[in-house]
């Protein structure tokens, strides 16, 4: 049986960063433990809330 999701996510985002980069996403997503993938997304999330108090 399908697994089925309250919130299924059906695009892919992929980029090139470099070395240092992908050293500093690993760096906070292990401070934090999370994945890369969840600390970004807590990261845009932060960055909309941010803008909304700006508004």
């Amino acid at each position: 049986m399908p697994k089925v999701s309250k919130n299924p996510k059906k695009f892919v985002v992929s980029c090139r960063v470099t070395p240092r980069e992908m050293q500093a996403l690993q760096v906070k997503a292990e401070e934090t433990g999370l994945s890369i993938t969840m600390l970004l997304r807590k990261s845009l999330d932060l960055l909309e809330q941010r803008t909304q108090v700006r508004a």
